[in-house]
């Protein structure tokens, strides 16, 4: 999966977030999920995106609206992810 957003450094092939976890990385329907959690306070957030299948991996990326916040990373991380594909089915019923 390309690497991507301006959270992330790479040393040596080796990708580093802001964050303790790294970025999850998931695909639904063909489109590439990155889900970058970060701290608010004593919650969690996350930064969502998607790109759409062929897309141009130097293309920025689409941004998918999500302001939830959750109690742990991993928590914030897996419902970012799920935003994101509720977000796909949604572009995809578009057509």
């Amino acid at each position: 999966m390309a690497q991507y957003g301006p959270a992330l450094s790479t040393t040596a092939g080796v990708r580093y977030s802001a964050s303790r976890m790294r970025p999850l990385e998931a695909e639904h329907r063909g489109w590439k999920i990155r889900v970058i959690a970060s701290s608010a306070g004593r919650a969690w957030s996350a930064l969502v995106e998607v790109r759409a299948p062929g897309s141009d991996d130097a293309a920025e990326p689409t941004v998918v609206p999500f302001s939830g916040t959750h109690s742990t990373e991993k928590l914030a991380q897996s419902a970012g992810r799920d935003a994101a594909m509720r977000f796909i089915d949604r572009e995809e019923k578009k057509g």
